[in-house]
C-alpha cells in the first residue's frame, strides 16, 4: 500500500473512532439489555402481582470500563408493543429515578390483572449524565389470579383398571417353598438361599398380558431374564409385578432370592410363593407356579440371574405345603403391592368452532403428571415433562401457552395427551414406600379474545372425549416408555377426527393443591450427543456409546417392518462380555420399547422420562444400526448459563466441565438423582452443591421452586423430611439432610442480593431448628440427631463404618445444628426481627 493510500486509512480509522465516541457521548455509554422479569425471559402467565424487573447494562465499546448508572427510567404498557415504542407508559411510568439499581426493581404501577399483557422497556443515565437509548422491548404475561378466573374447569381423565386380569387363585394353586436342607415351615436358617426355574415361550403366540404374584417371608427379590421386578418383604403382602415387556419368545429365565433374617423368636420360618401369568392373544393362558420344578442352591456367582447354570449345586426346591399352611396362610389379595404397574398414556381432546377473527387466544393447563398440548395437529412449545414437580395434594402448577398463531376462525381442535410422571406411582413398595397420587388428569382452559373486542373461554368438562388406547402404552420414569406406532391415532388433534369409540372424558376429584403458576424455566434439549461407537458384543444386541454421561433420552431413527419392536435399555457402564452392566440399577428397568409402524423412516424419542447414561444395549433392531440411527438428547432444567471458568491445566478444567455436566444430571425442575430405582429429590445434595451451581448457571427461580415445596410440606412440629417433595413417605425428622432449608436461603441472599428467600422461608427456617433445639438437644448442648452420618464417605467404604461413614454423628448433627443457628441469627438481623436475633444468638 503507498504512503498516501496508508496516512488516508489512518485518517478515516480515527474519523470513524472519534464519531462514534461523539455518539457514545451524545448518547451516553451505557445500554441496558438482556431484560428479566421475576429473573425469567419474557415470561408467559405470571401470578406476582408486584413482579420485580432487572436489566444488564453494556457498553457501547468493548475497551470501555468504570462505567456505572446513575438513574433509571422504566415504561410498561398494556396494548401493544407498538404503544411501548411510543413511548406511552398507561400501566407504569417510573419516570427517572435516581439509583443504581439495575436488579429487581419492583413494579409500582396499576394493579395487574388476570389475563394482562406487559410490555416493557428501560432506558438509564450514565455516571457523565449521559441518557442510553431505551432497551429492546420485553414482555410478560400475567396468569390467573383468582379462582373465579378459572370459570368452573373442572378435572378431567379416564379412569381405568390398574391391575386388570390378577386372579388370586394362580397363588391358591402354587406351593411354599423351602431349601431342602429342613422344615423350613418351622424354623429355617439366618441366610439367603436362590431359586429359578427356565421357562420356554412359543414362538407363533404372541404375548398380550403377563404378571407375576409372590409372596414371602422375611424377604423376596424376583428376577425375569436378569432383570428385577420386585421386592416382598412380610408374608401378608402379595407382591404383583407386570412382566409383559420382560418375557420374549424362547427362554426365559425366573430367579427368586430368599432371606431369612434374625429375628428374637423360638422359630425363625422361611419360605416363598408366587406364580407366573401370561395370556395370549389367542388361546389359553400359560401358569407357571412355585413348585418342586423350581432348582434351588445355597450359593451363586453374579451372573445367576440370567446365565446358564453351572456346576451341580442346584437341587430340587422342597414343597413346604400350599397356601393356607401355618405359619403363612393364605397371602392376602387385598393388600395387593402392585409393582411395576402399567397404565398407558391417556388422550384427550375436544373440537371448537370460532365464528370470528381471532386476536389473541391462550391456553392455561394443568396436567398430571406429565402433559403435552396439541393444537389443531401441532405440538405446542419445546417443553419436556411439563409440570415441574410438586406435591400434588399441596400445589399443582398451570403452564401458559399463547395459541394465537396455531387457532383459526372456523373448525378447530384440540389435544391434551397426559402421562404417568410421579403422580401415578408405577411402583408402590420398592424400594420404599411411594406416594401415588391416583391416575393422570388435567385442568384448564382456552380464553379465546375476538378483534371486535369480544372473548370467549373453553374450559375442560364433560364435552371432552378421552381414550387410552393410544400409542403411549407405559412410562415410567424408572422402568422405560413404550410407545406402539401401529396404535398412532392420525389426526385425533385435528378436526374431523373420528372419536366415535372414545368416551366421555371422566370427571376427576382434585388433587387438593392450589392451582398456581409454573415461574420456573422448563425442562428442554438443551444438547444433542451423536454416538462415538456401535458395537456388537453378541447376536441381536447392539451396544451404543455416547462417550460421556448424560441425563435425557435416546432418539431412536429407524426403518423396519410394521410391528418390529427395538428396545433401547441404558446404563453407565458395560461387562467385561461387552453387555449392559445394569446391576447398578437395582430394580429400574430403564428400558425404552419402540413398535414400528412400518411406513419408512421413523424417527421418535420418549417424552415423558429421561435416564442418566452413557452406554445404550440395542435390541430387535432392523438390520445393522449405524451411528446416525442414534443421537443422545440432553435433557434438563433450561437454566441460563451465567458463568465459565478455564485455566492453563487441563486437569482442572476437565474436573469443572465434569462439575457442569454435574448439575445437567441432576436438575429437573427440582435437583434428583438421575439413575437407578430411587430418583428422588434427596435434601442432602443441594445443601452441598447448589451455591457452586450459581457460579455456572442461573440456579434462582430453580431453588426458589425447591423451597417452596419444602415450605408447604412442613410438619406440625416444625420437623422436615429428608426428601420433598414427599415421594417417598417417610419423615425420620434429621437434623442435617433438610437443613437445606437454612443453607440455601442464606447464600442465596448473599449471592443474588434478594431478600425473598428469607423472608418466605423464615418461619419455616425458625421452625424447623426450634424443633431440634426443643426436642433433640442434650444437657451438654450437643445432639446425636444425625440419621445418614457423613453419607458414602469414600474413604471409609469397604471398612465397618458402612455408608454412614466414620465421622462421630453427634458431632456432625451438632455442627449442622450451630451453623443453623447463626444462619436464622443472620436471617433475624437482615429481616429486622430483633428479639429472634438475640434468641438464636445467645443459643
Amino acid at each position: 500500500m503507498s504512503t498516501n493510500l496508508t496516512s488516508l486509512f489512518r485518517c478515516l480509522v480515527w474519523a470513524a473512532t472519534l464519531c462514534a465516541a461523539m455518539m457514545a457521548s451524545a448518547n451516553g455509554q451505557l445500554i441496558p439489555n438482556e431484560l428479566r422479569c421475576e429473573y425469567l425471559t419474557d415470561p408467559h402467565g405470571i401470578d406476582d402481582v408486584a413482579p420485580r424487573l432487572s436489566w444488564k447494562l453494556k457498553a457501547t465499546e468493548p475497551t470501555l470500563r468504570g462505567q456505572y448508572q446513575t438513574s433509571y427510567q422504566v415504561v410498561v404498557s398494556s396494548s401493544s408493543r407498538e404503544q411501548l415504542l411510543q413511548n406511552d407508559g398507561d400501566v407504569w411510568d417510573s419516570g427517572e429515578v435516581k439509583s443504581d439499581q439495575s436488579h429487581l426493581v419492583a413494579y409500582r404501577g396499576k394493579p395487574l390483572t388476570s389475563r394482562q399483557r406487559c410490555w416493557w422497556k428501560v432506558r438509564i443515565r450514565d455516571q457523565n449524565g449521559k441518557l442510553s437509548e431505551w432497551s429492546e422491548p420485553a414482555f410478560w404475561s400475567m396468569g390467573l389470579l383468582t379462582k373465579e378466573d378459572w370459570h368452573d374447569a373442572q378435572w378431567i381423565g379416564l379412569e381405568t383398571g390398574e391391575a386388570d386380569g390378577i386372579d388370586i387363585a394362580d397363588v391358591r394353586a402354587a406351593q411354599w417353598l423351602g431349601y431342602p436342607d429342613g422344615n423350613y415351615a418351622q424354623d429355617a436358617p439366618v441366610a439367603t438361599r436362590y431359586f429359578r426355574r427356565d421357562i420356554e415361550l412359543p414362538q407363533d403366540r404372541r404375548i398380550t398380558k403377563a404378571f407375576c404374584l409372590f409372596a414371602g417371608d422375611d424377604r423376596i427379590q424376583h428376577y425375569l431374564n436378569g432383570s428385577s421386578i420386585g421386592t416382598g418383604a412380610g408374608h401378608p403382602n402379595l407382591v404383583h409385578a407386570d412382566v409383559t415387556e420382560q418375557l420374549k419368545p424362547g427362554i426365559n429365565r425366573l430367579a427368586v432370592a430368599l432371606t431369612n433374617s434374625d429375628a428374637d423368636v423360638p422359630a425363625n420360618p422361611s419360605g416363598w410363593v408366587g406364580a407366573l401369568r401370561v395370556e395370549f392373544a389367542e388361546g389359553p393362558p400359560l401358569v407357571i407356579h412355585s413348585d418342586r420344578n423350581w432348582r434351588c442352591t445355597k450359593t451363586v456367582d453374579e451372573a445367576w440371574v440370567a446365565d446358564e447354570a453351572k456346576g451341580d449345586n442346584w437341587v430340587a426346591a422342597m414343597e413346604l405345603g400350599k397356601p393356607g399352611i401355618a405359619p403363612w396362610g393364605i397371602p392376602w389379595p387385598e393388600r395387593l403391592q402392585a409393582e411395576h404397574r402399567r397404565l398407558a398414556g391417556r388422550y384427550l381432546r375436544r373440537e371448537v368452532h370460532f365464528d370470528k377473527k381471532i386476536e389473541r387466544a391462550t391456553a392455561y393447563v394443568c396436567g398430571l403428571g406429565f402433559f403435552d398440548l396439541h393444537v389443531n395437529g401441532k405440538l405446542i412449545g419445546d417443553q419436556l415433562m411439563n409440570p415441574a414437580l410438586t406435591g400434588y395434594d399441596k400445589r399443582d402448577l398451570y403452564v401458559t401457552f399463547d395459541v394465537t398463531d396455531a387457532l383459526q376462525t372456523g373448525d378447530n381442535a384440540i389435544g391434551v395427551t397426559l402421562s404417568n410422571g410421579r403422580f401415578f406411582a408405577p411402583r408402590v413398595t420398592h424400594p420404599m414406600p411411594m406416594h401415588s397420587y391416583g391416575q393422570p388428569r388435567m385442568t384448564g382452559q382456552f380464553h379465546i379474545e375476538y378483534s371486535d373486542g369480544t372473548s370467549e373461554t373453553i374450559v375442560t368438562d364433560t364435552s371432552w372425549k378421552a381414550t387410552a388406547n393410544g400409542p403411549l402404552r407405559a412410562s415410567s420414569e424408572f422402568d422405560g416408555e413404550e410407545y406402539d406406532a401401529t396404535m398412532e391415532m392420525h389426526g385425533w388433534s385435528e378436526h374431523g377426527f373420528d372419536d366415535s369409540k372414545w368416551e366421555q372424558a371422566h370427571i376427576l376429584d382434585s388433587p387438593g393443591g392450589q392451582l398456581e403458576a409454573q415461574m420456573i424455566e422448563p425442562i428442554r434439549v438443551t444438547d444433542v450427543l451423536k454416538p462415538v461407537k456401535v458395537l456388537q458384543p453378541k447376536p441381536g444386541i447392539w451396544m451404543v456409546d455416547f462417550g460421556q454421561a448424560f441425563y435425557g433420552v435416546v432418539q431412536l431413527k429407524v426403518n423396519g417392518a410394521k410391528g418390529t419392536r427395538v428396545s433401547m435399555r441404558t446404563s453407565f457402564n458395560v461387562l467385561p462380555d461387552g453387555t449392559l452392566n445394569y446391576i447398578n440399577d437395582r430394580s429400574a428397568r430403564n428400558t425404552d420399547v419402540y413398535t414400528l409402524k412400518g411406513d419408512g423412516e421413523e424417527v421418535w424419542h420418549p417424552r415423558f422420562r429421561g435416564d442418566a447414561t452413557r452406554w445404550v444395549q440395542i435390541e430387535g433392531f432392523p438390520g445393522t444400526p449405524m451411528q446416525d440411527n442414534f443421537a443422545g438428547l440432553v435433557t434438563h432444567t433450561d437454566h441460563a448459563p451465567v458463568g465459565q471458568f478455564e485455566c492453563s491445566n487441563e486437569l482442572v478444567n476437565r474436573v469443572y466441565q465434569n462439575a457442569r455436566w454435574g448439575t445437567r444430571l441432576q436438575n429437573r425442575s427440582v435437583p434428583m438423582e438421575p439413575d437407578r430405582d430411587e430418583r428422588m429429590p434427596w435434601s442432602g445434595h443441594p445443601a452441598k452443591t447448589s451455591e457452586s451451581e450459581g457460579w455456572a448457571f442461573d440456579v434462582a427461580r430453580f431453588y426458589e421452586h425447591f423451597l417452596h415445596n419444602y415450605r408447604e410440606h412442613q410438619a406440625d412440629d416444625g420437623s422436615l423430611q429428608e426428601i420433598l417433595p414427599p415421594y417417598w413417605t417417610f419423615n425420620s425428622k434429621d437434623t442435617i439432610w433438610p437443613s437445606v432449608v437454612t443453607i440455601i436461603p442464606d447464600w442465596y441472599y448473599n449471592f443474588y442480593g434478594d431478600d425473598r428467600l428469607l423472608r418466605d422461608n423464615y418461619d419455616m427456617m425458625k421452625r424447623f431448628v426450634l424443633y431440634h433445639v426443643q426436642t433433640n438437644l442434650r444437657p451438654d448442648n450437643t445432639t446425636d440427631k444425625c440419621n445418614y452420618g457423613d453419607w458414602v464417605d469414600t474413604a471409609s467404604i469397604g471398612g465397618n463404618s458402612r455408608n454412614f461413614g466414620a465421622t462421630s454423628r453427634p458431632l456432625m448433627g451438632t455442627a449442622y445444628l450451630y451453623n443453623n443457628c447463626r444462619i436464622v441469627e443472620r436471617a433475624a438481623r437482615i429481616l429486622g426481627n430483633d428479639e429472634d436475633e438475640r434468641y438464636f444468638g445467645e443459643l
